[in-house]
């Protein structure tokens, strides 16, 4: 009797446990020994360890650490897990031929839409709002600048019966409200009239404002209804590079694995930022593949591993919860891996799988096999075709209007603190200190100010 360890690797090996207690394993894996045993004419007998029994023996290792272990300890003569040949693994057993082969790939999460509220600042990047911002800024200070000079060396020292200017733009505050007010209407494509543009120098400084705000309003408008309407999804995870590059994603290797021990051991590149960010957080190097299936599960993980295995994921979780959540990235940077059937070292059995598995690839049918062992999942897996001159219109909804939602709450606030300064004839400063329970150190009355 042939005694062969089984370990949670879907798709090759799935368990599931009955009413009874007792473990059922379906997958590829029985369906490639199945073809053994008729080959070789012996039987096999599956053992399931459990961890509570591994963790007490052995400590908390990873599931290559355990099948090395056991076979030092004589308990079984052959696990269902493929192990990739190292010089290490090869002085301590044996190495059959590969069971399977192919490249490595990667699970990401599925990005998601970019948040809506923000939408109203998408058309311009950070620099340009500054410099939009530092232009109005300058522009207001400019207008006051021009109307003090009015009022001081054309008015004939009577600034406050100036027939030009009303009585709010005899004070700097005043001012500064009144253009502040006049730039925000035009930005705004409101409109308004603007004091003191009777000379000269106001009424230049109002022209060069006005071409740039016609530009840039223009341009911001035609914008933003492009980011209103179609959504915007947050930028793909394909690479390594990618995957540094990103805010929300973490890696998480397998212990023990070939892939993962290349990339701590990077020494440059961005294998070197991924193995600093792993190494700094020693709990995304996990001992089994069930608990990476299980922190996957949260989608702020990506994982590096066999591609048979990553399509497997991706596929189940379409199949549990009705839609993609995760996408595989293309082919890893590294060589193919080969899962070899371990065996103890110099065992009998060594000669014999060995050519058996030779012939198996032969006949091409592990490839068959595992094409229809995958759930089937098309949606997932289907490329995305992009039609240049087929463009569809989406009605704006609710939420596309968060954005302008907040900025009119914006708005409202400051209209009412405004409203409540007029009424109540006291600064912001002076609310401000109010509504925090503080006393007025001053009151201000303006028409004596």
């Amino acid at each position: 009797m042939f005694n062969n360890l089984i370990f949670f690797l879907p798709p090759f090996d799935v368990l599931t446990v009955g009413k009874n207690g007792n473990y059922t394993n379906h997958g590829i894996s029985p369906i490639l020994y199945k073809w053994l045993t008729d080959k070789l004419n012996f039987s096999i007998s599956y053992y399931y360890i459990p961890n509570e029994y591994t963790n007490a023996k052995y400590g908390a290792i990873s599931d290559a650490a355990v099948i090395l272990n056991l076979f030092a300890d004589k308990e079984i003569d052959g696990s269902t897990m493929g192990l990739i040949a190292t010089p290490e693994r090869k002085k301590m057993i044996d190495l059959a031929y590969f069971m399977w082969t192919e490249p490595f790939t990667m699970i990401v999460p599925k990005p998601g839409e970019e948040p809506r509220l923000f939408a109203f600042i998408k058309p311009f990047q950070s620099w340009v709002w500054l410099l939009i911002f530092i232009t109005m800024l300058a522009v207001v200070l400019f207008m006051s600048l021009f109307s003090k000079l009015h009022l001081q060396f054309y008015s004939n020292g009577s600034s406050h019966n100036s027939p030009e200017l009303s009585q709010e733009m005899t004070t700097i505050y005043g001012r500064i409200s009144v253009y502040s007010m006049y730039i925000v209407n035009t930005m705004t494509n409101q409109g308004n009239s603007v004091p003191g543009a009777r000379f000269f120098s106001s009424q230049m400084l109002i022209a060069m404002w006005l071409l740039i705000a016609t530009v840039l309003v223009n341009s911001y408008s035609g914008t933003i209804i492009s980011y209103l309407t179609v959504p915007r999804m947050k930028p793909p995870i394909n690479t390594f590079e990618d995957l540094a590059a990103s805010k929300d994603v973490n890696l998480v290797l397998l212990a023990d694995n070939v892939i993962g021990q290349q990339i701590l051991d990077a020494k440059t590149g961005v294998l070197k930022v991924l193995s600093g960010h792993v190494q700094n957080n020693r709990g995304q190097v996990l001992r089994n593949i069930q608990k990476i299936s299980e922190i996957l599960e949260t989608g702020n993980y990506a994982f590096p591993f066999l591609k048979t295995f990553c399509l497997n994921f991706i596929a189940s979780h379409f199949k549990k919860e009705g839609k993609c959540r995760f996408q595989a990235t293309d082919p890893l940077p590294f060589q193919s891996g080969f899962w070899s059937m371990p065996l103890p070292k110099n065992s009998r059995y060594t000669p014999m799988f060995h050519y058996a598995l030779m012939e198996l690839w032969e006949t091409g049918l592990p490839p068959y096999w595992v094409k229809n062992g995958l759930p089937r999942a098309s949606k997932c897996f289907a490329k995305m075709k992009f039609q240049q001159n087929s463009a569809r219109q989406v009605p704006i909804q609710l939420n596309d209007l968060m954005g302008a939602f907040l900025i009119l709450g914006i708005g409202i606030g400051l209209a009412t603190v405004y409203s409540i300064e007029r009424s109540f004839n006291v600064s912001v400063k002076d609310l401000i200190n109010e509504l925090l329970g503080l006393e007025l150190q001053k009151p201000i009355n303006r028409e004596t100010s």
